[in-house]
């Protein structure tokens, strides 16, 4: 049936399936031994304001008379509508917002932020032409996503485009830079809901994926995050960045959402306000609505502490509080996708899988009704098991006999995430 296809026309499970990509999984299989073997000292926690250029996101241009309609069709959040009867000052109100692209099956394929850029005169000049800047001046968006999914994405978008009047362009790498900002002294209430109106030319919003995220700012690259009546805020390493994420537990990218594998729901894309239940239809909308309205969730995406490590696995006792502690990190971090299970005398299955981590820290896929005192719904109700606080990761690479170990692991539920309820409590409160 593939003898005569190309492997870029085949999905990637066929492919694997196949055995078609064999030099794919050895290239990556190496990657996550260079990466989790690496001796480098694990950065400095990071300061409570600061802002960071996040090199690991990218942005694709979406324009044209349709560009709205297009992104209804496709995104799990609603799309501000644009008309060219909409004022110019209406327009400006309308900022960035988190959202997810899904596959037909329901899974998620990028997790994104989606930015309306027409009130930016940089996009306008850089990106729109002469000829262009009046008609689509209301219909103009930035997609931020994963780095190394631009080209992926953009493939996809293309797929669907048929002859809807849009356009799909990724930008050059450095032409525009993410930045986060934050400051956990400021309410984020109090953060400026239109970042143009602070440097004009700035397009963003705010992050509000978990309290204390702070904004989000898209620059061009001669612009940096304005720093007045900030505090002591100065510019920190996308690892710090990374960290203060993990911590707040929220997920973000491909090494934590695995695309085409991760599910909306176990990736708390719900609860960090990148889907509505109330939206008409979209690509992957079935199965995702239908886990709404049954209530079971039974995996989230929490943030974990890594302890036991460099042969103390068996003495070690688990932390208390949830704590970036880089002088006592483990020298080597589990694989991604590692399994956890539990200490020996119990079943062998997997209770859940480290994505990543950096530290002593990260995120793993829980099983709330073993790892956590939350049931499957997300209730605060304990698990059956609840009473077992020690889970383990143990790891060998069969083509290297010095990449093994294990480790203890810890899952945290945090405060903001046990505030959303369970999806029952959820429904009833929206009436």
């Amino acid at each position: 049936m593939f003898k005569y296809s190309r492997p870029e026309n085949i999905c990637l499970h066929c492919q694997y399936r196949l055995n078609l990509l064999p030099r794919r999984r050895t290239i990556i299989a190496s990657q996550r031994r260079q990466q989790n073997t690496s001796t480098r000292p694990p950065p400095p926690p990071p300061p409570p304001s600061g802002f960071a250029k996040l090199t690991n996101r990218r942005l694709i241009s979406l324009y044209g008379q349709d560009a709205s309609r297009f992104l209804q069709g496709l995104i799990t959040a609603n799309v501000p509508s644009f008309s060219h009867t909409t004022s110019l000052e209406e327009k400006q109100k309308s900022t960035g917002f988190y959202s997810a692209f899904l596959n037909a099956q329901g899974r998620v394929l990028q997790d994104v932020f989606i930015y309306p850029a027409a009130q930016s005169p940089f996009y306008r000049d850089s990106i729109l032409g002469n000829s262009e800047r009046g008609e689509e001046r209301g219909q103009a968006f930035l997609i931020e996503v994963d780095a190394n999914e631009v080209g992926i994405l953009v493939k996809w978008l293309n797929k669907y485009k048929l002859r809807i009047k849009v356009r799909i362009n990724a930008l050059k790498e450095g032409e525009w830079n993410v930045w986060s900002q934050w400051e956990e002294s400021t309410d984020p209430s109090s953060l400026p809901k239109s970042p143009s109106t602070q440097d004009e030319g700035s397009i963003g919003c705010l992050d509000v994926r978990a309290p204390g995220m702070g904004q989000r700012l898209i620059l061009p690259a001669h612009q940096r995050p304005p720093t007045e009546d900030m505090g002591d805020m100065r510019e920190v390493s996308l690892d710090q960045y990374t960290i203060r994420r993990m911590l707040h537990g929220v997920p973000e990218g491909q090494n934590e959402i695995p695309r085409e594998v991760a599910l909306p729901l176990d990736s708390c894309i719900d609860f960090m306000g990148g889907i509505d239940f109330r939206k008409g239809c979209y690509v992957g909308q079935e199965l995702t609505i239908r886990t709404y309205h049954t209530g079971v969730v039974r995996k989230r995406i929490l943030p974990v502490v890594l302890y036991g490590g460099d042969h103390k696995v068996d003495d070690e006792r688990p932390p208390k509080l949830l704590r970036y502690d880089c002088e006592h990190a483990p020298t080597v971090l589990p694989p991604p996708r590692s399994d956890i299970t539990r200490p020996v005398g119990y079943q062998p299955r997997s209770k859940g899988k480290f994505l990543a981590g950096i530290g002593n820290i990260g995120l793993a896929l829980c099983r709330l009704d073993v790892m956590t005192n939350l049931g499957s719904a997300g209730s605060r109700k304990g698990g059956r098991d609840g009473e077992v606080d020690e889970f383990h990761i143990k790891w060998e690479d069969e083509n290297d006999e010095t990449s093994r170990g294990r480790i203890k692991v810890k899952a945290f539920v945090p405060e903001w995430y046990r505030g959303k309820g369970t999806m029952n409590e959820m429904r009833q409160q929206r009436g």
